[in-house]
């Protein structure tokens, strides 16, 4: 029976990208998406383009029921679950301290932490039974350092971040393995439109000089999803160009 990786918001950008590093490796997959007519969609193209069995669920993330019904069909459908990649947020934009309204801030949390935890536990559950697997969670450079708008969205990862310390504390004697990837600037569809200034101005902020693209997050997802990684555990690994490097913004000596 072959591997199968459980990957939430997966139908675009980085989320789609991490699906077909695992296909191409020969894993089945489970993607989900808040619309559950993409993710099918997205499954159907993707079984095709690489010759494994996929399937798509829409899932809400700030709803538990819903969780725990999308995880008993992909043990129903494929029996195991060796990987989990906690890939889905509430990106929070344009929330400051005194802006961030209770409605808003119940809203990130719900997804980004509530409902990652709930994921991760669910896939647990199964990963014990079959007496391994492998979670990444997905995090963001914003819970090291502050910037403007993104107030509920640092507050969530760094959550995150203290989640992954935890479940891979309490979870490794069943050899259930939690990782965390730290990703900075991706190349995403919400980059379309950027004037070149504009993209050399954001360029300048990071030491390597470039944004990382969804084939880049995708690479280090599966690494700590692999048997590459097998005694890795509670880590964390950036993804970000050398951002978190510099103490101050970064601005080149010569």
């Amino acid at each position: 029976m072959g591997k199968v990786v459980f990957i939430t918001g997966a139908v675009r950008n980085s989320g789609l990208a991490i699906a077909e590093k695992f296909a191409a490796q020969g894993y089945d997959l489970c993607i989900t998406s808040r619309v559950a007519a993409d993710a099918e969609a997205k499954a159907t193209e993707l079984a095709a383009q690489y010759g494994v069995q996929a399937k798509g669920y829409g899932l809400d993330m700030e709803d538990t029921a819903d969780i725990a019904r999308v995880f008993a069909s992909v043990e129903e459908t494929f029996g195991r679950l060796d990987a989990l990649v906690c890939n889905s947020a509430h990106l929070g934009i344009g929330q400051t301290a005194l802006s961030l309204t209770p409605e808003d801030f119940d809203s990130v949390m719900n997804v980004n932490i509530r409902g990652n935890f709930f994921c991760c536990q669910e896939a647990a559950k199964r990963m014990c039974k079959q007496g391994g697997g492998a979670i990444v969670m997905i995090g963001s450079i914003h819970y090291k350092g502050a910037v403007h708008g993104r107030m509920g969205y640092a507050i969530s990862k760094g959550a995150v971040a203290s989640m992954v310390h935890n479940l891979a504390f309490e979870l490794a004697e069943y050899g259930i393995r939690v990782n965390h990837l730290i990703p900075g600037a991706i190349r995403t569809e919400r980059w379309e439109g950027i004037s070149e200034e504009e993209t050399a101005r954001r360029r300048a902020n990071w030491p390597l000089g470039m944004e990382s693209t969804g084939e880049d997050i995708a690479n280090a997802v599966y690494f700590l999803a692999s048997d590459q990684a097998k005694t890795i555990t509670g880590a964390e690994l950036a993804v970000d160009s050398g951002l978190l490097t510099c103490l101050l913004s970064y601005s080149k000596s010569k």
